[in-house]
């Protein structure tokens, strides 16, 4: 790619749709973001997630494979790629990797270990065991299948998933008849149903489907019935995002089970 001028760059980056992520360009230009209070989501994301891959994988990423689902304009991609892993980013909307693409270039990414795709993560025809680490960011409430996805993840995970998703505010059972007169059950996993009325001009919406949203508990048995043994909903650090805070938001860490030698 070219080297751009700053002119060149600042016209780049104030050519719509508005970003997810803030990139340093350099000589003064970032991309502008969304909305404001994207900053501090990502913050706590970071705040979060690093200290976690640092204590699963105590000597580094250096050597280590690592996807990054719907990873919209690759921000997380580069993270773990400074980390030292070989990292693939995919996402559904070719925009954002077009992005990706150029962000990566301009930063003087190499592009034999940073990677970006176009992918609908439902088409993925990884191995199994591919990656040593995966993120799944701000995804799992946007489908409308999440357990394939999830049991597609867990296939193709060799060690440690990240997900992060929105959670709904339901913590009461749900009470539903099951089969037959006077037959209840008390359900404490639920979901609820959105359909997003702005999916074809909002480049973080769903992509041409309905919205799931889980609670905790939804979020805990979607993850066990895909197969992960060990399930963990990190705590938000004090200043984090108040999504975080009051548990609108969530971080869960989902660990595969080692195979057999």
């Amino acid at each position: 790619m070219r080297r751009m001028t700053k002119e060149e760059k600042l016209k780049w980056v104030n050519t719509g749709p508005a970003w997810m992520y803030e990139f340093d360009l350099g000589e003064g230009v970032k991309t502008p973001l969304l909305i404001e209070e994207l900053r501090s989501v990502h913050q706590t994301r970071e705040q979060m997630i690093l200290p976690i891959i640092d204590k699963f994988f105590p000597k580094g990423l250096s050597g280590k494979c690592c996807l990054d689902v719907a990873c919209n304009e690759g921000y997380f991609s580069h993270l773990l790629y400074k980390h030292g892993a070989n990292v693939r980013g995919t996402d559904i909307r070719e925009v954002n990797i077009q992005r990706a693409r150029a962000v990566q270039a301009l930063l003087g990414y190499d592009p034999a270990r940073l990677v970006f795709e176009v992918e609908d993560f439902f088409n993925n025809r990884d191995q199994a065991d591919t990656y040593d680490l995966t993120l799944f960011l701000g995804l799992l409430y946007h489908i409308e299948n999440p357990m394939s996805a999830l049991r597609l993840l867990h296939k193709i995970t060799r060690t440690l998933c990240v997900i992060e998703t929105q959670l709904t505010r339901q913590t009461a059972p749900i009470i539903s008849g099951w089969g037959q007169t006077g037959v209840t059950l008390e359900l404490p996993a639920s979901m609820a149903l959105y359909q997003e009325p702005d999916m074809d001009e909002n480049n973080l919406a769903a992509f041409n489907s309905l919205s799931f949203i889980p609670n905790v508990a939804a979020v805990r048995q979607l993850l066990v019935s895909a197969g992960f043994t060990e399930i963990t909903q990190l705590s938000p650090p004090p200043a984090a995002n108040l999504q975080y805070l009051c548990g609108d938001r969530g971080i869960f860490l989902a660990l595969k089970p080692e195979n057999p030698t």
